[in-house]
């Protein structure tokens, strides 16, 4: 009888333990999380995140700005910023969290132009 009950509890543990495990793994389960952030002129954005195929995260990203995009970086498991400068030149990164994402992508855009803002930013993990 108790081997039984001690059955039916680490049953119960791993089942739980099984359920943990894919509820922490994002919406895109364990594969590849896609993502994607595009700018283009005339203030055009567009952004994707979560989705199962880089061409997926792409083409949702172009359509937000009704592809019209200029710039278009794709990126999974990640978070990702572009950054626009007033001169046209541009940065963009992808890290571990929006704050860093913005803060690299303003970095490199700086290195290219003056006045720089993040124009878009999308996380996907």
């Amino acid at each position: 009888m108790k081997m039984k009950t001690a059955t039916r509890i680490l049953s119960v543990v791993a089942a739980t333990l099984g359920l943990a495990g894919t509820a922490t793994a994002g919406s895109c389960g364990y594969d590849y999380c896609w993502g994607a952030v595009a700018v283009g002129p005339n203030g055009a954005y567009g952004f994707a995140h979560s989705w199962g195929s880089e061409q997926e995260a792409h083409d949702v990203a172009n359509s937000g700005c009704e592809w019209d995009c200029t710039i278009t970086r794709t990126f999974y498991n990640a978070c990702a910023a572009i950054a626009v400068a007033d001169n046209g030149g541009w940065g963009w990164a992808y890290e571990s969290s929006r704050e860093l994402a913005e803060s690299s992508a303003m970095s490199y855009c700086m290195d290219n132009g003056y006045n720089c803002r993040v124009r878009v930013w999308s996380c996907s993990k």
